[in-house]
């Protein structure tokens, strides 16, 4: 079979050292190469056996352990090529119209791969080559000339997965391959057998077997088949037998099955290469088997290795990897930059698009200025806010103020001289010794309202009497008994009419007489006491003196007089001053 499509030009990796590697459960296989104008040197060859219990699912994990591998080499962040084996990919051809453009082959590529595969096109990397392969021969007298492509698709996560690797183990990840492809660069490179007949390849792995058919230089057949080999040693020999069984009977079911529809001459040669041990007894088998020249790769002599054997067989994937990277020989996938069909620009759209564009921006540059001007707005609302609960607290307490104002403005302006009135009633109260004043109060009708408690009713009766000839108009209040330490057991009150037919005339009041034990001398500041009446046999002390104070009530009322009791009286410091008019009576403060 013969290609029809060179190449694909492009590959990531410049001159200059790099690495090439490929892995399974087992080990890691790497090679240090060297790339210049006159092509691939091979420097070094290094293998690592992984770990018993290393998760191999864990990318951070194997990476660290070909980092391990690679820092032996004394190498740093070198570019570095890998390959996905076959299991892992899934292989399709195509016959598909003739295509004049690439661009134009790639989108038919890529919409014709999204109908065949098994998993979501957005979770797919396609990439494909210009060649002939097993199962696509038939549609070519379908489609007379027709192009034969042979699509690759692997899923997303497992590039992920080796860009991962590579990033843990501190490598540059340049290229990354098809294992089959990179056998067939290895047995084009470093082999004896000539590429242009028949050939095929058993590459076997700690986990699979790849049967690869080669003819005319390009890959005509690929497969790959489960197999779990054993690790050497005295109890593997039952597994391994029955693994190397496994193998020859995938072998031969495959190349049966190959030459089934390909037909022509049949397989010149059957190439066995790997580093499970088990190798040497499969090339025996299938040259037994299937009558078929056998041999095992062996790249010592082409190389000039010290060493030959299974050790440096195990190594054709990355010696045909590390050899792929030349420009003459760069394989056709690369899941890294897969080919794709080139974006078409549509100069309206661009146009329309840039316009929209300026119109965001002219309005994202109103929002931006509009958010700045409704910020310092709101910031200069608050303050003011602020500001207003400041002044609005003071303004309460100047109106509270201006009421108490209002309330005294209201009493001074007011036609009763409520003083004098206070004052001529103490005048005519009885002895203080028999009653005394516990509240006073002054109405702005011109009533005065006031509480006694008094020894005796015939002391209340008294006071009745001495009102009635005072000239005052008064409505009594009911008379009650009551617990007094002092023997005052009688409470009443009395509301009093003042008007301007009560001529008050201090000078003409008499004094009262005051007990021995009275304070209230002292209380308003006098120099020298007033006459003491004497006490009464049987008769307890008169109380102390109360003190009183004056203070607004409210707008619509006059000052009232509070008086304390005469046991709190007693105790009152010189620091408390009345304001009330100098009493002149008898009974009262």
């Amino acid at each position: 079979m013969k290609r029809l499509f060179g190449k694909w030009a492009g590959s990531g990796l410049r001159r200059g050292r790099f690495v090439a590697l490929d892995f399974d459960s087992r080990q890691v296989r790497i090679v240090q190469a060297d790339l210049s104008p006159s092509g691939v040197r091979i420097s070094k060859l290094a293998a690592a056996e992984i770990p018993k219990g290393l998760d191999l699912a864990d990318p951070k994990a194997v990476g660290r352990l070909v980092g391990q591998t690679v820092s032996r080499l004394h190498l740093g962040r070198v570019a570095a090529a890998m390959c996905i084996p076959r299991g892992q990919a899934v292989l399709k051809p195509l016959v598909l119209p003739p295509a004049s453009d690439p661009g134009e082959r790639a989108a038919m590529v890529q919409y014709q791969a999204e109908k065949e595969l098994a998993f979501r096109p957005q979770e797919a990397v396609v990439d494909f080559a210009l060649e002939s392969h097993y199962g696509a021969e038939h549609a070519a007298e379908e489609q007379p000339g027709g192009e034969h492509v042979l699509v690759a698709a692997v899923q997303q996560p497992v590039v992920n997965f080796y860009r991962q690797v590579a990033e843990a183990a501190g490598l540059r990840l340049v290229r990354l391959g098809l294992r089959p492809y990179a056998n067939l660069q290895g047995i084009q490179a470093y082999g004896r057998h000539s590429t242009e007949s028949r050939l095929a390849v058993v590459y076997i792995t700690h986990d699979e077997a790849e049967i690869d058919v080669m003819e005319g230089g390009a890959l005509s057949f690929s497969r790959a088949a489960v197999v779990k080999v054993p690790p050497p040693g005295p109890d593997a020999e039952p597994a391994a037998g029955e693994a190397a069984r496994i193998v020859v009977a995938e072998v031969a079911r495959s190349l049966h099955s190959y030459l089934g529809v390909e037909g022509g001459h049949g397989i010149a040669t059957i190439v066995v290469a790997g580093g499970t041990g088990i190798e040497p007894r499969v090339a025996a088998e299938l040259k037994r088997r299937l009558s078929v020249p056998t041999e095992i790769w062996d790249p010592a002599r082409t190389l000039g290795l010290e060493e030959s054997g299974p050790a440096a067989s195990a190594f054709l994937s990355a010696l045909g990897l590390a050899a792929s990277q030349a420009p003459e020989s760069l394989a056709p996938f690369d899941f890294l930059s897969p080919k794709r069909p080139p974006v078409r620009r549509d100069t309206r759209k661009i146009l329309v698009a840039s316009g929209i564009a300026g119109v965001a921006l002219v309005l994202a540059g109103i929002l931006v200025a509009a958010g700045i001007y409704y910020g310092s707005a709101q910031a200069r609302l608050t303050r003011l806010k602020e500001e207003y609960d400041t002044l609005k607290e003071g303004d309460a307490q100047v109106k509270a103020l201006q009421k108490r104002v209002a309330a005294l403005d209201q009493w001074v302006a007011g036609d009763g001289d409520w003083l004098g009135q206070w004052a001529n009633l103490s005048a005519i109260l009885p002895s203080c010794t028999d009653i005394y004043v516990t509240n006073l109060k002054s109405e702005p009708d011109g009533w005065i309202n006031f509480t006694v408690k008094a020894r005796s009713s015939a002391v209340i009766n008294d006071l009745d009497k001495r009102l009635r000839v005072s000239g005052y108009v008064f409505k009594p209040g009911p008379e009650n008994p009551t617990g007094d330490a002092y023997g005052y057991i009688y409470l009443t009150s009395r509301k009093v009419k003042t008007d301007g037919r009560i001529k008050v005339d201090l000078r003409s009041a008499p004094e009262s007489v005051r007990p021995a034990d009275d304070v209230s001398a002292e209380e308003f500041g006098r120099a020298t006491p007033r006459p003491v009446a004497p006490t009464s046999p049987g008769r307890s002390p008169a109380p102390p003196r109360a003190a009183t104070e004056v203070w607004p009530t409210g707008p619509s009322t006059s000052p009232s007089v509070r008086t304390d009791s005469p046991a709190r009286a007693r105790n009152q410091s010189d620091s408390r001053r009345p304001r009330a008019a100098k009493p002149t009576g008898g009974g009262s403060p």
